[in-house]
């Protein structure tokens, strides 16, 4: 819990006295919310609706969501005889004050019971954004219970207190309703800005509140770039920051413009074009798909190198094998070494040659480089995550499950990229997953055979990259 400043404690104050829930609000939560809380109840009689309270037909089994044919609802079927059924859901409100966007949080609550749902809400937290920070305010009734979360109903709000970074996974994540946010927009320079249109598509995305604060940032870049109908871009309002000719904003020529505009390009997208200047859209998404296309142009041509074999895949073993061949000394002029046959062998053949050559310093820097993260370390019952400790547990980690993190050694050990392992706590001998965070953000993680980490491990990873290094320096 953090300490709450004199400007947000004013910006509080004068939250409670303007924010209402109006008509429209609650004609929206009849409307899009509650619809939702309704069951399916079968009985010998057929199927039983309690949203628009008809009777229709199906062989949907008890447990199972089905639409009725109706109101098209998709609802859970329950039995008839059901006593008792809670529901319980998200939404947000949008408002604009002070400067300031403000996203309102609310659980509502749905109760089945003799025959009858009812309903009810409450406010338990606000998401304040400003241009330079994003504070987390929830209320007295949010209760946290050993990582149990709870709103309670039978208690008044009173005050708001400040939640720390490392919290942000309580953030709400519900539907938002934008009905007043137009209204607040009046008189400021947001006002002609197609905000609800340009993020509305955005409204699941966990990064809703930073791309809010992109508009904040740069609203004149938002409202052009909405207006040319691209909205991909838009959302990336904040990196357009030079002003002048066409070329000096987008970094290419205005004739280039009908090709963003009928592809609604996105920003990797337009980087790729910048590089590539030609208009292929096949060719520029799939090497907007890879994470080191800007590195690898310092090397190759991107087109010549996808011909060649360039993947998804193989891109960081790839561009691994492009150090490599430069640290050698290698004629980075010469197409057989620039473009090998195959990427693999080529790449095996000129890590050992590296190797050979590695010295104890880079094997001290490791170990150091351990100590630094090791906070960062992390478990539940069955997965723990915890940073590279040695360079020879890299290399164990590169034979056993053939993957080429060992090649990461110097770029580890010299803090330009993080590496970690994760591993079954039944075993945590054995090599499970490796994991690369650079540039505030996973940049990916493999498996034996660089194969994708499971559902259940991806869950646990995204746990983890949300409850520790949200809050930590490498997302700084």
């Amino acid at each position: 819990m953090g300490y709450i400043k004199k400007e947000l404690q004013d910006l509080i104050k004068c939250m409670d006295e303007t924010f209402l829930i109006e008509s429209g609000v609650r004609k929206w939560i009849r409307q899009s919310v509650y619809p939702k809380h309704n069951l399916i109840l079968k009985s010998k009689n057929g199927y039983y609706c309690t949203n628009c309270k008809k009777l229709f037909y199906s062989t949907a089994r008890v447990g199972e969501y089905v639409e009725c044919p109706k109101c098209k609802e998709t609802l859970l079927v329950r039995m008839k005889t059901l006593q008792y059924q809670i529901f319980k859901d998200d939404f947000r409100i949008i408002n604009y004050i002070n400067g300031y966007f403000v996203l309102r949080g609310f659980e509502v609550s749905s109760t089945y019971s003799s025959n009858k749902v009812t309903h009810r809400y409450q406010e338990y937290q606000r998401l304040v954004i400003s241009k330079d920070k994003i504070y987390l305010l929830v209320s007295n009734v949010f209760k946290n219970y050993l990582g149990y979360t709870m709103v309670n109903y039978n208690e008044k709000h009173i005050r708001w207190r400040l939640l720390d970074g490392q919290y942000r996974w309580y953030m709400s994540r519900g539907s938002i309703y934008w009905g007043e946010l137009k209204r607040d927009l009046e008189g400021s320079l947001y006002y002609y800005c197609p905000i609800e249109r340009g993020v509305s598509p955005y409204n699941n995305n966990q990064d809703i509140e930073t791309l809010l604060q992109r508009v904040l940032i740069n609203p004149i870049a938002f409202e052009l770039l909405s207006k040319l109908n691209l909205t991909n871009l838009a959302i990336h309002c904040d990196r357009f920051i030079n002003r002048g000719s066409f070329e000096k904003r987008f970094g290419v020529t205005k004739n280039y413009l009908p090709f963003m505009v009928k592809h609604n390009i996105t920003y990797d997208e337009l980087e790729v074009l910048q590089i590539i200047k030609h208009k292929n859209i096949k060719v520029i998404r799939k090497l907007a798909e890879l994470n080191s296309y800007k590195e690898l142009a310092q090397y190759v041509d991107l087109e010549k190198a996808l011909a060649n074999g360039l993947t998804k895949s193989n891109e960081h073993m790839y561009l691994d094998y492009l150090s490599f061949a430069k640290r050698l000394h290698l004629n980075m002029k010469d197409k057989r070494v620039l473009y090998p046959k195959d990427i693999l062998k080529s790449h095996d053949e000129l890590m050992h040659q590296v190797e050979t050559i590695e010295n104890q310093e880079i094997i001290e820097k490791i170990k150091i480089r351990y100590e630094e993260l090791k906070n960062l370390s992390y478990q539940d019952d069955k997965y723990i995550i915890y940073p590279v400790p040695t360079m020879s547990d890299l290399i164990n980690e590169s034979e056993v499950q053939n993957i080429c993190i060992r090649s990461y050694n110097e770029r580890y050990a010299n803090g330009k990229t993080n590496l970690f392992f994760m591993r079954n706590l039944k075993n945590v001998t054995k090599p499970l997953i490796a994991i690369e965070v650079r540039d505030k953000k996973i940049v990916q993680s493999r498996g034996k055979g660089n194969n994708e980490p499971t559902r259940l491990q991806k869950a646990f990873i995204t746990k983890w990259e949300n409850e520790v290094l949200k809050g930590s320096v490498l997302y700084a």
